[in-house]
This record gives structure tokens, sequence and C-alpha cells, in this order.
């Protein structure tokens, strides 16, 4: 087995929710503000933010599928290959599309904003690519359109997939198609993988550790606190210098020039995950309850978030094909409850029916009629 057995609290599954929430909102903010859409007078690190933000959702997945995994170890690797592929594709097909169609009304308003274009004119060759999540293995670095966020889903589709191999096999299989698992990823993936198997890691230890409450409120302050350290001592500018070194190291000495893709600022990225994975614990043992209303609102919103991830910056493009750039903050705020209705209409025909993208899979997915036979 990977891991042991530990109760997900509901209180932590609600802090859990609304950290998805807040990096989700992160994630829209700096990349904003790095395509010129926010506020002039908004500070560029806000940008940068971004990408940290992004270091919680590998930590939050980890956790949150070694916990179902544990609830439903008796089910089989085919009920968590219906849940997982259900999970991803119920948001990665019509995400996609919906790239593809709004890009090609954005091209035609100002094509300046959609460089490059190699992609668009052979949508049957890319668009089953990402589907396959193909982008950020030994093919290259890239995103579908202008889906930036995708790349992150092209990482844990892989991670996904060796949980479910390593967690439910047995014997040589297991290791075999493990192996194989890991040389099909290739070494952008193989990099963040410790942020990933760090909450896979957190899991089996939150409910094992005695933390007192006022500890575990001091521990949630360490990630601000930390994270504000990490920007105004430079040492998050000098941990990207040396993962850049790393990168040179590694393309004098592999048979292949390597470009790190998504992983550019990997050294930094476990930093964050660790003080992230500090925050969680501290959530877990904080004594803290939410109220009923409370816990099914955020519930609620966090059920949209991964759409809301992966949609936004393709609207953010379009924007800017119409001119809206530098917005005030009134006209932000405006922008911002766009996407978000936008992202409840998409999400009507994916995330919010991914009951409906699971019956089409368990149909699909061979063993159905013998396990129903059994």
């Amino acid at each position: 087995m990977v891991g042991r057995a530990s109760a997900l609290s509901p209180a932590l599954s609600v802090w859990l929710d609304l950290c998805r929430i807040l990096a989700a909102l992160f994630v829209f903010v700096g990349h904003a503000v790095g395509l010129g859409v926010a506020p002039g007078n908004w500070s560029g690190q806000w940008h940068r933010s971004a990408d940290d933000a992004v270091t919680a959702f590998f930590v939050i997945s980890g956790i949150v599928i070694a916990h179902t995994s544990w609830r439903r170890r008796d089910e089989g690797l085919r009920a968590y290959a219906v849940a997982r592929l259900s999970r991803v594709y119920s948001v990665a097909v019509p995400a996609v599309l919906f790239a593809y169609a709004v890009d090609l009304i954005g091209m035609r308003l100002d094509a300046s904003h959609y460089v490059p274009q190699w992609q668009y004119p052979q949508p049957w060759l890319y668009i089953p690519l990402h589907w396959a999540f193909l982008g950020e293995t030994w093919l290259g670095a890239f995103q579908p359109f202008t889906m930036a966020p995708y790349w992150s889903l092209a990482y844990e589709a892989w991670y996904y997939a060796l949980f479910g191999c390593l967690f439910f096999l047995r014997g040589g299989l297991r290791w075999a198609l493990a192996i194989a698992l890991l040389l099909a990823m290739g070494p952008r993936i193989w990099l963040l993988m410790p942020l990933w198997w760090l909450g896979v890691w957190l899991h089996a230890r939150l409910q094992v550790w005695s933390v007192r409450p006022r500890l575990a409120w001091l521990m949630m302050a360490m990630l601000p606190l930390g994270y504000a350290a990490l920007i105004m001592t430079g040492a998050q500018r000098e941990l990207d210098v040396a993962s850049k070194a790393m990168y040179a190291t590694m393309s004098a000495r592999l048979p292949f020039p390597f470009f790190s893709g998504s992983s550019v600022h990997v050294l930094s990225d476990l930093v964050m995950a660790v003080l992230f994975a500090v925050f969680v614990v501290g959530c877990a043992h904080s004594g803290w309850h939410f109220g009923p209303r409370t816990r099914a609102f955020i519930q609620r919103v966090a059920g949209f978030s991964f759409t809301f991830y992966l949609i936004h910056y393709t609207l953010l493009t379009l924007a800017l094909a119409l001119g809206w750039a530098r917005l005030s903050e009134l006209g932000f705020l405006g922008l911002l409850v766009g996407v978000m209705a936008v992202t409840w209409l998409h999400a009507q025909v994916g995330e919010q029916r991914r009951g409906v993208y699971a019956r089409w899979i368990d149909r699909c997915l061979p063993g159905r009629r013998r396990q129903q036979a059994a």
C-alpha cells in the first residue's frame, strides 16, 4: 500500500476547499497582472504569486487522492480509474474545446495576442494530444491554445496514474507499470512530483500528530509570514537562480537539451509546498469549526474552482483582444464577475456534470460486465 489511512476531518476538508478558492483567485490576479489586464499600479509580484499559488493545488491534490483512495480502497483499481478520469475529463474535454473556440473569436479581433498560432490549423492533432496529457512530457512543454494553466493538469494526470498503480496493484506488474509510467512522463513532470507526494505523505500523518491549538494557529501564520520573508529577503530570487543553474547543469550532462518548461521555479516551489504543508497541519489542529451555512457556501464555490482555474487565462486573453487593458479597479472587478459567470455556465456541461462523464467512462472501461456478474 501507499501510505496509511488517516481521517480527513470535515473542518479540514472545508479548509482545503477554501484554499482551492483562494489559490485560484491568486492565480487569476497574477495572470491578469502579467498580461496587463489588471490595474497598472498593481505590483508585478502578483504575477509570480500566480505560480506560487499552484503549489497549493499539488499538495491538496495529493491529500485528497490519498484520502479518497483509502476510503474506497475495497472498490479496486477500476473504480479508482473511473473516479479520476471523470474528475479530469469532465473539465478537460469542454475546457480545451472552449479555449479553441474562444481563441478563434479573439484572433478575429486582434491576432497579436495569439502567438504562437501553430496549434490552431491542426486541432484534430493537438486537441487529442492534450486530452492524453502529453503536452509536458518528452514531446515538449506546451499548453492547449491560450489555456496556460492546463500545464498543472498535465502533471497531475500522470501522478494520478502512478498513484493508482502503486496503491492498487501488486507484484511484478506493479513495478513494471510504475517504471513505464515514470519513463513516459519525462523529467519535467518528475521535478514537481515531490510536491504532490508531499500531500500523500501528509495525509497519513495529519491526525496522528498531536498539535495544540495555539501551535496550530502559529503554524498557519507561518505561510504568509514565510512567504513574505522569501520575497523580502531575496531568498526566492536566489532559489530561482539556483534552479536555473541546476537546469544548465542538466542540459550540459544529458544527451539532449533540457527545457524546464513549467518546472522553472522548482526549488522555490518545494519551499512553498513545505510552507503550505505546515499550514495544512495547522488547519487540521486549529480547532476551528465552520458553521453549516459557511461550510455549504465554501464547498459550493469550490465546486467551480477547477473550471475557473483552467479557463480564466483564455478569457483574460480575450479581454486583451477586446482592448481591455490596464482596467480600473472597478472595471477589473467587473471582469472578475464576468469570468465567474462564464465559469458557472461552462461548469454546467463540465465540472457540475461529473456523474454523466463517470457513467460514460464506466461503460467504456473493460471489466464492467464481469464486475456486475460477480
